[in-house]
């Protein structure tokens, strides 16, 4: 049991250790409601009672009660920077699985976690721009796209990652570096025309784009609507909107010098899958979802496990979608599969089940469709535009809510007293409890 503080000083500590996990878990692509759970149980095992959390897509507030007659203290905290980052995330999820679990204490917390902060990403530099293409090609092959588009794809890719990077060094805005990128991929993909080489132009910057795509931003809004964090939500959601408007802004450029030098592209619409082969698709899949999580710096022990994920969610779709089912029923289908086997192999590493979602569900999300819809409504195609704008919506619903409904399953099939807030929020971490804790978060969405 947790030891109420004796002061102020110790109030205010537990009070910062809580915001300092949030931080690190919000600014490493955490949803609001895991990170509310974490820094109400955090506030906790600091002695503070009462507690009450407050999210927002850029802040975090944490206030609690040293003792039940006390006045409250509480703090607030900024998250400046976003970078998905799982292996921090899965460090977080240690120490604080550690400290409710009594085996450290706050101050050990506390060193921890300023450690995890401060340590160096997991995989080096040229291996994520490897990582970044493999991924880019690979969904290139599910595209239906040959060799020679396939490498173009893994070579814009890797000029796009390129030049992001340097231009968030420099600290430009993502709009513009999600421009300069949709701007490179078309160039490359006017070079090809212009060589005569017989490719396909659509595929090229549909592959080159792909890591810009804002479609887990998509799901992440979803999912926090689902659980009642509506402003967060809605900040996701017009971060999913601008990041694509950057895209199709570099694109259009690049298309319209294009027709300046005589080298037309007509933007015809690729396909979802040109395949026939599942075992090729499948093994495009793996490969989309361990490129994913070589990019975000998962650790290494769940490369293979990601990769399984991407393969069983594509191999679940692919059935229903025989079944005749709709896209968004199968997408959903898939997600409830990769929800229920992420928690059941997450609770055996040990690490947070957003680490496999994240990465089964990629293959699946509707990146393109959010571009093929916002560029339609550029061109003047306001129902075409807000059809497939709406399509992408209708998926992203499906994969955030199917992923959840398999978290839930898997807490009923193990029947075990999961605490309060966990359920409420649908809080993807799958970190065994070991012992009743009462009570529930006093948390309030933002």
């Amino acid at each position: 049991m947790s030891t109420p503080p004796t002061g102020p000083q110790d109030a205010y500590r537990a009070v910062e250790l809580a915001l300092r996990a949030g931080e690190l878990l919000l600014s490493s692509g955490a949803s609001a409601a895991e990170v509310t759970a974490t820094c109400t149980a955090v506030a906790r095992a600091g002695g503070l009672r009462g507690v009450e959390c407050d999210i927002t897509f850029t802040s975090i507030t944490v206030s609690g009660h040293p003792a039940d007659d006390d006045v409250p203290v509480s703090d607030l905290r900024l998250v400046q920077q976003r970078d998905l980052d799982y292996t921090r995330a899965t460090v977080v999820h240690d120490i604080v699985g550690d400290l409710t679990e009594g085996r450290i204490t706050p101050t050990e917390a506390d060193h921890r976690l300023v450690a995890a902060g401060r340590a160096r990403q997991r995989y080096p530099r040229a291996v994520v721009i490897c990582a970044r293409a493999t991924l880019a090609a690979s969904v290139a092959v599910l595209l239906g796209a040959g060799v020679l588009v396939t490498a173009s794809a893994f070579g814009a890719t890797v000029l796009v990652g390129l030049a992001i990077d340097g231009l968030g060094r420099r600290g430009l805005p993502a709009f513009f570096q999600n421009a300069v990128g949709g701007l490179i991929a078309t160039v490359v993909a006017l070079a090809l025309v212009a060589a005569d080489l017989g490719v396909r132009p659509p595929l090229v910057i549909a592959g080159g784009i792909v890591l810009l795509l804002p479609g887990v931003t998509l799901v992440g809004a979803v999912h926090d609507a689902i659980t009642g964090f509506y402003v967060t939500a809605s900040a996701r959601a017009f971060e999913t909107f601008l990041l694509t408007a950057g895209i199709i802004s570099g694109v259009a450029v690049g298309l319209s010098l294009g027709v300046r030098l005589g080298v037309p592209v007509q933007m015809w619409e690729p396909a979802t899958s040109g395949l026939d082969e599942v075992p090729l698709q499948l093994a495009a899949a793996a490969a989309i979802s361990a490129a994913f999580a070589v990019t975000y710096h998962a650790p290494r022990r769940t490369l293979l496990p990601a990769a399984a994920a991407g393969a069983l969610g594509w191999g679940v779709f692919v059935g229903l979608d025989r079944l005749e089912l709709s896209p968004t029923l199968a997408s959903a289908g898939a997600a409830v599969v990769i929800g229920l086997g992420s928690y059941a192999l997450a609770r055996r590493q040990r690490v947070p089940a957003l680490v496999y979602v994240a990465a089964g569900i990629i293959p699946l999300l509707p990146g393109l469709a959010i571009y093929r819809g916002l560029r339609r409504l550029t061109e003047g195609d306001t129902l075409g535009g807000i059809t497939l704008l709406g399509s992408a919506v209708t998926v992203g619903l499906a994969l955030a809510a199917g992923a959840l409904l398999g978290e839930y399953i898997g807490q009923a099939l193990r029947r075990s007293r999961v605490p309060a807030e966990r359920r409420l929020t649908g809080l993807l971490q799958a970190r065994p409890v070991r012992r009743a804790q009462r009570g529930t978060a006093d948390a309030q969405p933002g």
